[in-house]
């Protein structure tokens, strides 16, 4: 730094201002010390404003980072307020499909789930809403948490109790299926009903008599059916029946198929609901061709049409 000598601080500059002819040329004297502090004045002045710049850019910046981070924090709230209102939907679905696996149990008569529990899950006293509790700030917003919390703990909870559950149902359903496989429901053949089951007159004129069965007219050789899933007890010429098969579904359960015109199974044979064992005919005593159709349970005929359910 070069230290002014005093010629150098009196040193003065002359300006002059010339203008047109007419007028006087005008002069300023400017001494050298007026010169420095202008330009001082001016590098402090350009200094502070460089400076306040700075300081509003940052100001700026921070300002726009604190208004982002305000429309994150709402969108964070608001996306907080979606799962919440999720979760509940979900546990909803819960309760509905747990209220509807009841019903399925007691049309299935099982009780061999609980199905119930899930309804008393997630009970008490009614919260407040989440979009309250974020009103309230930083606790509200830790009551929510916790809320949620407690939430998604119940539903898993839930999930994991209706997964044995439905597990138990199905089940179920396997055993119910299987014993429905073998249940007799539905018609051995397509035609007319002409005699019911129980005491009726007789068809060949002679007093009255029971009748085990029901008998129903067709043409000769419409196909008729195993009504349920069994076994061939029997297949061929049976007394009074003519040509007839007899058929073994378990449970002390029988079905009975006479008057055949003809007979395509054999003893032994397993056969399946729906399956043709014969075709209607009019063999044995008969007097005309039909079908006669008798239901055994223990070596005792019980009425068909309490079992077919189209009836």
């Amino acid at each position: 730094m070069s230290i002014q000598s005093p010629e150098e601080k009196a040193r003065t500059y002359t300006i002059l201002f010339i203008p047109s002819a007419r007028e006087r040329i005008k002069k300023f004297d400017l001494s050298h010390r007026f010169i420095v502090g202008v330009w001082g004045f001016g590098i402090v002045f350009v200094g502070l404003f460089l400076i306040f710049a700075g300081v509003t850019f940052y100001l700026l910046q921070k300002e726009n980072r604190m208004v982002a981070l305000a429309h994150r924090s709402q969108s964070q709230k608001e996306e907080i307020v979606r799962i919440y209102g999720r979760m509940q939907e979900i546990r909803s679905r819960l309760l509905l499909l747990a209220h509807e696996e009841q019903k399925i149990r007691m049309i299935l008569n099982s009780s061999d789930g609980d199905a119930g529990t899930l309804l008393g899950q997630g009970g008490g006293q009614a919260r407040m809403a989440p979009s309250v509790l974020i009103q309230k700030g930083p606790n509200g917003m830790s009551e929510l948490m916790r809320e949620m919390d407690d939430q998604m703990s119940s539903l898993r909870s839930g999930v994991s109790h209706q997964e044995v559950s439905l597990a138990s149902l199905r089940n179920s359903i396997e055993r119910q299926r299987a014993r429905w496989a073998y249940t007799t429901s539905i018609w051995p053949v397509h035609g007319v009903l002409t005699s019911g089951f129980g005491w009726r007159n007789s068809p060949f004129g002679v007093g009255r008599d029971f009748h085990p069965g029901i008998d129903i007219a067709g043409p000769m050789d419409v196909p008729v059916v195993s009504t349920a899933e069994g076994v061939v007890k029997s297949a061929g010429w049976d007394q009074g029946y003519g040509k007839a098969v007899r058929v073994s579904h378990g449970n002390g359960m029988v079905t009975l198929f006479g008057h055949l015109d003809q007979i395509v199974v054999s003893p032994g044979d397993k056969v399946v609901r729906g399956e043709v064992i014969g075709y209607l005919g009019n063999t044995g005593l008969s007097t005309g061709p039909h079908l006669h159709y008798e239901i055994i349970r223990n070596h005792v005929p019980i009425n068909p049409t309490r079992y077919i359910i189209d009836y």
